[in-house]
């Protein structure tokens, strides 16, 4: 033996022989206090200890062996110690894996939404430009064809800037009729993004001019459905409105981009064609905004850079084309933030959700680990009197911890693949796509990183006050009242009041969302969205290429879809509700000074006979078009009651004249139209944004060659798809139908991220409600257990049930109104952050914190109940006997 190792073992004797002499003297005592001999007494104590020697040399040689060889044995041990437990092991291990896995779950969607790298080379360079009507905060408005050819020019931030539209052509020849979403983009797109074809060179010099427009890109998944993955597309022709177009490449397989809603996972580009500007689209009298732009900030200059110079460039344009371009400015927006979009925000609430779910499970399994730690305190004394250190013990205790973790991280990441097919399922189609969010490397590393300081959370506290614990105290008789056993209490305690306060916190996020959401859905569209299924129909123009064919095929249709079995009345829109589609333009009431700058804006609508009969739009005053204006140009509009609320400021509407200012149209502007009805508002967009001032046009007025069939049937209107393409069809054989939705479904997706961000959060405050429970429950019952002895005496003293039970649940409900204070106190904080999510209903609404409350206190009463009604059935007899 070394002669640092003697001393080492010289020293470590002398302080372990100092606590047992302690011991063996207090046992010896209590011994003879029980009625035995001294010598009695002595020997009982010898006994009791063991062979204090052989043990001591056991502990100490097991302290001397390498990390390796005790962290060996402290995990068989531990495996041995979960084993013999399996109650416990199996309750600490579903609700870390609740915790972990719900995090995990959450994260890939993040991951997928915010935070995966985009498909397209230095994606953190790229924005998309919107024009911006500051005269109605509207940032994300589509832009003009000569402000974007200005900004090209213009421009010093930008490396480049590609500009595209959307278009739905019907694609004929082999296979069905197809209506395909059809992406026209400036023959630069695809070099400002990046990005270069798999198959194919793609677009060439060539393709910049008018006569050499007639080639196409296949977007991959399109390639693979329609064309079956052909590897020799590249050169073949497809039809597209019966114009010939030769296939040059098809698109990497990760590329997906937005149309101009700017969505990746609603309707995508199936190809794209090259764009080349005619010359009149330089003329701001003949032409409007329709248009959206990306561009390639340049290396070096930071996005408020570019921001700055483009609100220089929308000044000077504004001076120079004050008709066209007053009050627009220029947005420029991130393309990560415009690919996020709504979902930014709430997704960001439901990670903080799921990481409170995690703090909660965290503390229950703490507090399930010091209650296990108080069943095995004279273990734990034994083991440190005979020779552990208290490093030795907390490593255990950490050890067991880490194996309660690894096993809980395993069944969590599980859990995650579950719980993120069940995120996918439950949210609407055009929230989240499923090819997109997955479990890849990055989602393990971070389900690791949360197990490891999961781990440590819940394993540090209750290891640390075992391993601190004093051992005379804890191998007297009766020493349950110890020091430790005393801040086990505490720590119990605190445990139980923060998993309170966190659970207050989520189920008012949970309640404030769903009295908006409550609120949303019960708001008045203004129409019954009942019983009605939409179509659109697009015409190519190379086909129906005067306003007439076009009028005679949608009016034809549309009387011929009326005369169907089950049909109640058909029509037809432009831009129907809740169908993602809007025009605007300025409108001039000739009753009120022109001021160019200060005109108006309304909706502008085209619709077909009997539209306000089949969509259910009460009619407020005059009448609705007849027969003669639906055939010809007789200078008539409907307005809404919005647009006579906001502009004509109580006058009477009927009989005013308006002129609309439809850029190409120029007659509209010398022959202005009458107002001869008022209708109901109709919310366009989504429920929460109010009704906007609408001026309705029969088709006469201003023909469009693509409109959606609108058809309100007495069953189910799903069952009217499939004859309404035959229809469609023996009209014209080679015409498909696309965008077939039900109105009621339209509805329900205009709400669909309220509800989708309703039920999630609603199900981790049911989660974070149900631990909490289990952890008052849990305390409760340790705290009867440990006063078993008090409650006898009272009992036998003389104290009723009643007593007693209120003794109890005054404790439970002490630990409720404390937690519940604090969450109040930091909902009221947290909600603020919820404000963009919530519909009618205050942040800090006082109903919902109230009722929060008091659902919060009324679990944890029940919870307290079981327990102290537990308590009144003790024998005294029996607990006087218990210590």
């Amino acid at each position: 033996m070394s002669w640092r190792r003697f001393f080492r073992r010289r020293k470590w004797d002398e302080e372990r022989a100092r606590e047992l002499a302690s011991y063996l003297e207090t046992e010896t005592e209590e011994n003879v206090a029980r009625g035995m001999t001294r010598e009695e007494a002595r020997r009982a104590a010898h006994i009791k200890l063991g062979n204090a020697t052989r043990i001591r040399e056991e502990i100490y040689e097991m302290n001397s062996l390498s990390f390796l060889e005790t962290l060996g044995q402290d995990l068989r041990y531990g495996a041995r110690m979960l084993r013999k437990n399996p109650g416990f092991t199996a309750i600490a291990i579903l609700t870390l894996a609740l915790g972990i896995g719900a995090n995990t779950a959450i994260f890939s969607v993040i991951d997928s939404v915010l935070l995966r790298p985009l498909p397209y080379k230095n994606s953190d360079s790229l924005a998309i430009l919107w024009e911006n009507d500051t005269r109605h905060s509207n940032p994300h408005n589509t832009i003009a064809p000569p402000d974007f050819l200005d900004w090209q020019s213009q421009n010093t931030v930008f490396a480049d800037i590609a500009g595209f539209v959307d278009e739905r052509d019907n694609l004929t020849g082999s296979g069905e009729p197809e209506q395909v979403v059809v992406q026209l983009v400036t023959p630069n797109f695809f070099s400002v993004l990046g990005v270069n074809p798999i198959i194919g060179g793609g677009f060439t010099a060539e393709n910049s001019q008018a006569a050499h427009t007639n080639v196409v890109i296949l977007a991959y998944g399109f390639w693979k459905e329609r064309f079956g993955g052909d590897p020799g597309i590249v050169g073949k022709t497809i039809l597209l409105n019966g114009h010939s177009q030769t296939v040059v490449g098809v698109a990497p397989r990760n590329f997906e981009w937005f149309i101009k809603d700017g969505s990746l996972t609603g309707a995508k580009p199936q190809m794209w064609g090259p764009w080349v500007f005619p010359e009149r689209f330089r003329d701001r009298k003949q032409i409007g905004r329709f248009m959206t732009a990306v561009a390639r900030i340049k290396r070096g200059v930071s996005l408020p850079q570019a921001q700055t110079e483009m609100n220089t460039i929308a000044t000077r344009l504004a001076q120079e084309y004050p008709d066209f371009n007053q009050n627009w400015g220029i947005s420029v927006v991130p393309l990560r933030e415009q690919l996020s979009g709504n979902l930014r925000p709430a997704l960001l609430i439901l990670l903080g959700a799921v990481v409170f779910v995690l703090l909660i499970a965290c503390a229950n399994v703490s507090s399930l680990l010091l209650a296990r730690a108080a069943s095995r305190e004279r273990e734990l004394a034994i083991r440190t009197a005979i020779g552990a250190s208290r490093s030795r013990i907390a490593r255990q205790l950490l050890t067991e911890s880490a194996l309660l973790t690894a096993a809980g991280g395993g069944l969590g990441v599980l859990l995650a693949f579950l719980g993120t097919n069940i995120l996918l399922a439950s949210s609407p189609q055009n929230l989240l796509d499923v090819n997109s969010v997955s479990i890849n490397f990055r989602i393990l590393l971070f389900a690791a990183t949360a197990t490891l300081l999961t781990g440590f959370l819940f394993g540090f506290l209750p290891s640390y006050i075992s391993a601190h614990q004093r051992i005379s105290e804890t191998l007297k008789e009766g020493g349950r009242t110890s020091s430790s056993a005393k801040g086990r209490q505490f720590a119990r305690r605190a445990f139980v009041v923060m998993q309170m306060a966190l659970s207050v916190v989520l189920l008012i996020g949970a309640g404030l969302l769903i009295r908006s959401f409550a609120r949303l859905a019960g708001v008045d569209p203004g129409f019954n969205a009942s019983h009605v299924i939409t179509f659109r129909v697009t015409l190519p123009v190379s086909k129906y290429g005067t306003d007439q064919l076009q009028m005679d095929f949608f009016n034809q249709l549309v009387d011929r879809i009326g005369r169907l079995p089950g049909v109640r009345s058909a029509s037809m829109s432009s831009c129907p509700p809740f169908s993602g589609l809007g025009s605007a333009t300025d409108v001039h009431i000739l009753s009120q000074p022109d001021v160019p700058t200060e005109r108006p804006v309304a909706a502008v609508r085209v619709v077909g006979p009997n539209y306000f009969r089949t969509m259910e739009i009460p009619l407020r005053a005059g009448r609705t078009f007849n027969d003669a204006e639906l055939a010809t140009k007789r200078r008539v509009v409907i307005v809404n009651q919005a647009f006579a609320d906001m502009y004509l400021r109580g006058k009477n509407p009927l009989g005013e004249k308006v002129s609309i200012f439809m850029r190409g149209v120029e007659e509209d502007t010398k022959f202005p139209s009458q107002i001869i009805g008022v209708v109901g508002d109709v919310r366009q967009m989504a429920l929460g944004t109010p009704a906007e001032p609408t001026v309705y046009w029969p088709q006469p007025e201003l023909v469009y060659s693509a409109m959606t069939i609108v058809a309100r049937t007495s069953n189910d209107p799903l069952a009217l798809v499939s004859t309404a393409r035959a229809e469609v069809q023996r009209m014209d054989p080679n015409q498909p139908i696309s965008a077939v939705a039900t109105m009621d479904q339209l509805l329900g997706d205009s709400v669909s991220l309220s509800r989708f961000t309703t039920l999630v959060l609603g199900v981790f405050a049911a989660i974070a409600l149900v631990l909490a429970a289990v952890g008052i429950y849990g305390v409760i019952a340790y705290a009867v257990a440990q006063r078993t002895h008090e409650i006898g005496i009272r009992m036998a003293l003389g104290a009723r049930p009643y007593d007693v039970l209120r003794l109890v649940l005054a404790q439970g409900t002490r630990l409720t109104v404390l937690g519940a204070g604090i969450g109040v106190i930091a909902a009221l904080a947290l909600t603020r952050l919820m404000t963009s999510l919530l519909y009618q209903v205050s942040a800090t609404d006082p109903l919902t914190f109230a009722a929060v409350a008091l659902l919060l206190v009324g679990v944890a009463l029940a919870a307290s109940y079981v327990p102290a009604r537990r308590a009144t059935k003790v024998d005294p007899l029996v607990a006087l006997r218990y210590e």
